[in-house]
């Protein structure tokens, strides 16, 4: 398996986990990535917490600029907050995991950025 496909299969699993939890069969809301902006904006239209609000309309904007690894970027910041609803947790892990499938084709395809992104994430990790 090549280092790409590996750092994809744990970011991927990685979102599964954090949005479902230990115990349970449930999994993310598939959604595509020309999707994803609305369906993640409309979750979070009614957001109280100006922070979580912010980041969400962020990564909306990025997903919307098909700016990828800036999206995965903040959609993993989001999911780390305590305060999302478990609606909300489902969808950004949705998202997460489309951005993911997309940043691996990319990467395969010869794209530097995305390869180099992903590589990144494994270290961090």
């Amino acid at each position: 398996m090549k280092l790409i496909e590996k750092v994809t299969l744990g970011l991927l699993l990685a979102g599964v986990v954090v949005s479902t939890g230990c115990g349970g069969d449930r999994y993310p809301t598939e959604m595509s990535l020309e999707d994803a902006p609305e369906t993640i904006a409309e979750a979070f239209k009614d957001e109280k917490n100006p922070n979580i609000k912010s980041m969400a309309t962020r990564a909306t904007q990025l997903l919307k600029a098909r700016n990828y690894t800036g999206a995965h970027g903040t959609l993993k910041q989001l999911m780390s907050l305590p305060d999302l609803t478990p609606e909300q947790r489902d969808l950004i892990a949705g998202g997460m995991m489309s951005v993911a499938e997309n940043l691996n084709k990319a990467a395969e395809e010869g794209n530097a950025q995305a390869g180099q992104y992903l590589k990144m994430q494994s270290f961090g990790k």
